[in-house]
């Protein structure tokens, strides 16, 4: 999973609950109030969830939230994920989540709710409980599992680039020209982290690339430090603007943390690649 790190969450999230807050007349009664609500970050969200789990006086929201993955109206959900820019799954890393608003053809990514809406209504509209996403993760591996801060990692407050690793485990000679001749795995000594691999599949899910693995094996044999050397020297200031530009040339991902939410599989490329010493 890869963090979410728009600079202006805060924000986003303010704007949010002014352009939403019209179609809410009357709140019910309760400890926090509706700009709390919708605004509230992560750690307050818990709190939030754990007051008020299954009151189904807040049931209008869902309803709500259903008007606002509508197009027709003002400020939808499509606006929302415009804005977010996230544009590869945080939950996984492995599908584009571009948002496409035209009269010919729309697409957006899923917004999962981190603490499902059937349980926790009075979070239905929450901004930081809407997480992009995509289809596989939000509705195939996800659906109504129970979430919390407590027994998973929130992608508003934290990702996997420091607290998993993917790891090559080779079995036999042939590694180098056949995928059965290495395994891959995603390792972690964090319990959320594991709970995260574990409820979206990720393990099982990425055991699928292994296609790119194998090619990443194939280039560090090709691509050693000398050779990228001499292509950086050649090629510096026309095709190359740094080391880095030419790392995510050979190796097909984007290969500093920071940028790992750009395109899919930059994770698991970065982690392998370091391991073979190939970046």
């Amino acid at each position: 999973m890869i963090k979410i790190s728009h600079p202006d969450l805060p924000k986003l999230a303010q704007e949010h609950y002014e352009k939403l807050k019209g179609k809410i007349k009357h709140f019910p009664t309760c400890k926090y109030s509706l700009e709390e609500v919708m605004t509230a970050k992560p750690e307050k969200l818990h709190e939030i969830a754990l007051q008020y789990k299954n009151d189904t006086s807040f049931d209008f929201m869902i309803k709500l939230y259903g008007n606002f993955t509508n197009q027709k109206e003002e400020y939808d959900a499509y606006e929302l994920a415009e804005k977010l820019k996230v544009d590869v799954c945080p939950y996984c890393n492995r599908n584009y989540t571009f948002t496409v608003k035209s009269n010919n053809a729309s697409t957006r990514p899923q917004f999962d709710h981190f603490y499902d809406k059937a349980t926790y209504p009075i979070l239905a509209l929450s901004f930081y409980n809407l997480i992009p996403s995509c289809p596989t993760c939000n509705s195939t591996m996800k659906g109504t599992k129970q979430f919390s801060l407590i027994t998973h990692v929130h992608p508003y407050e934290e990702g996997f680039e420091k607290i998993a690793h993917f790891s090559l485990h080779v079995k036999d000679s042939s590694f180098y020209y056949d995928e059965k001749g290495f395994d891959t795995s995603l390792n972690t000594q964090d319990a959320r982290v594991q709970k995260n691999i574990e409820d979206f599949g990720l393990d099982k899910l990425y055991e699928k690339h292994k296609d790119i693995v194998l090619e990443l094996i194939q280039k560090a044999e090709i691509y050693n430090e000398s050779y990228i050397d001499e292509l950086f020297d050649r090629y510096e200031g026309t095709l190359f603007k740094n080391r880095e530009d030419l790392l995510r040339l050979v190796t097909c991902g984007y290969v500093s943390d920071e940028d790992l939410h750009k395109r899919p599989l930059s994770k698991l490329i970065k982690d392998i690649s370091e391991e073979l010493d190939l970046i």
